[in-house]
């Protein structure tokens, strides 16, 4: 798998981990058509992977990951959402058949009891194409309608259009409230909290706000380990002084020891004007200290 999607795969998992949403209503009845499951709901792009859903009676998500294994999205996904529940989830796993393919299921709710979401997420493989992860999120009356969710988004064709009958929502691409550009010869994708930019020497900036800034040192680590374990390069690790849109904090360093030459990557985190914000950066085939991509963000005293 190529380096760039080992990174995208954890950023990913922020906006699983951070869907708040809108408030879930509880009159989403269990009747509601197959084809009708989506409609009046909003969507949003997750870069090219998928689209993630905001919907009256529940909230959902799909990305699809070429080339990444199941058991790699798996295990990748529950050591995340493990290190940013901190104890407040309970946890039950399960195998099972979403629209004829295998699937490992992971229930997740909370374990105060005045909370009435439940979260099931699901990685399953599409033959000949890689690894796809599902989410729903609903109250704790709706898992059916939940279920049936998670039955259409499995069997959706690769990296399908947004469901029918949906209003696809165009995000700004801010990072804790200040817009980022496209330097000439780069494309910029924007989600709801996360962004990513791409240059033409390779270079490539992704970053992710989350709820709380007490998530983000595990999440920096969960980001270092999930790019070990996919990328299977070799490498020397090390931790440098840096600043992430001129607020000083820590970075690690992954210096990759590649035949076709040094390539390194960034990941760090700070709490950037009030927002919990996740940075990572690759320098592909860029020799400069501090590649384009990243420019704008990443900086190093």
């Amino acid at each position: 798998m190529n380096l760039t999607a080992s990174l995208r795969l954890q950023l990913g998992l922020s906006l699983l981990l951070c869907m708040a949403g809108p408030t879930l209503s509880t009159h989403a009845g269990s009747s509601t058509p197959s084809e009708s499951l989506f409609t009046g709901c909003t969507a949003e792009s997750i870069g090219t992977e998928g689209w993630s859903y905001e919907c009256r009676g529940f909230n959902a998500i799909i990305s699809d990951h070429p080339g990444v294994s199941t058991e790699s999205v798996w295990e990748s996904s529950r050591r995340t959402f493990e290190g940013q529940a901190a104890g407040r989830m309970k946890f039950e796993e399960e195998s099972a058949m979403l629209s004829g393919r295998k699937a490992r299921i992971l229930r997740m709710s909370a374990k105060a009891p005045e909370d009435q979401e439940k979260s099931t997420f699901a990685v399953l493989s599409v033959e000949g194409k890689g690894g796809r992860r599902v989410l729903c999120k609903t109250t704790l009356e709706q898992q059916a309608l939940c279920g049936r969710v998670l039955e259409k988004l499995a069997g959706n064709g690769w990296r399908a259009a947004p469901e029918a009958g949906v209003t696809v929502k165009q995000p700004e691409a801010t990072l804790a409230g200040r817009e980022i550009s496209a330097p000439a010869g780069c494309k910029l994708l924007a989600g709801d909290g996360d962004g990513r930019l791409e240059c033409g020497d390779g270079s490539r900036l992704d970053w992710a706000h989350l709820p709380e800034a007490s998530r983000l040192k595990t999440f920096v680590r969960d980001g270092v380990e999930t790019f070990k374990d996919i990328g299977r390069v070799p490498y020397v690790e090390s931790r440098i002084p840096c600043a992430i849109d001129g607020v000083r904090t820590e970075c690690t360093l992954l210096r990759l020891l590649d035949p076709a030459g040094r390539r390194d990557v960034y990941f760090g985190g700070a709490k950037v004007r009030g927002l919990a914000t996740y940075i990572s950066c690759i320098s592909g085939g860029s020799s400069r200290e501090l590649p384009q991509a990243c420019q704008q963000v990443l900086s190093f005293r």
